[in-house]
């Protein structure tokens, strides 16, 4: 039986993918755009909110993963940017190289 990476690994991955994301609203947007079109193998349950979809599940998973140091939120004037943090960019090449692969849909 194949073992599927957790959510916030694959959550990760799509920044990584990205280099850095324009704020968690761009962040929700793309996560649910990428989930809706089956671009990623994803669970998040989303909402309709003011400026967008929002999902509670996708924000703990950020919040986890600021927490153990994979990612940071840097201000950029006004606006915010999401990005790996070098442990974060370990995290993402040694799931590739255990994987023998760096896509995101596993």
């Amino acid at each position: 039986m194949r073992e599927s990476t957790p959510e916030p690994l694959k959550l990760l991955q799509i920044i990584a993918r990205y280099g850095e994301v324009s704020g968690r609203l761009t962040l929700h947007k793309l996560v649910y755009a990428m989930q809706l079109r089956r671009l990623v193998n994803l669970s998040y349950r989303f909402i309709n909110y003011s400026f967008g979809p929002y999902s509670k599940e996708l924000e703990e998973d950020l919040k986890l993963l600021q927490s153990l140091g994979l990612i940071v939120e840097e201000r950029r004037g006004k606006d915010s940017v999401i990005k790996l943090t070098r442990k974060g960019a370990e995290v993402v090449k040694s799931l590739g190289q255990f994987r023998g692969q760096s896509r995101v849909m596993a």
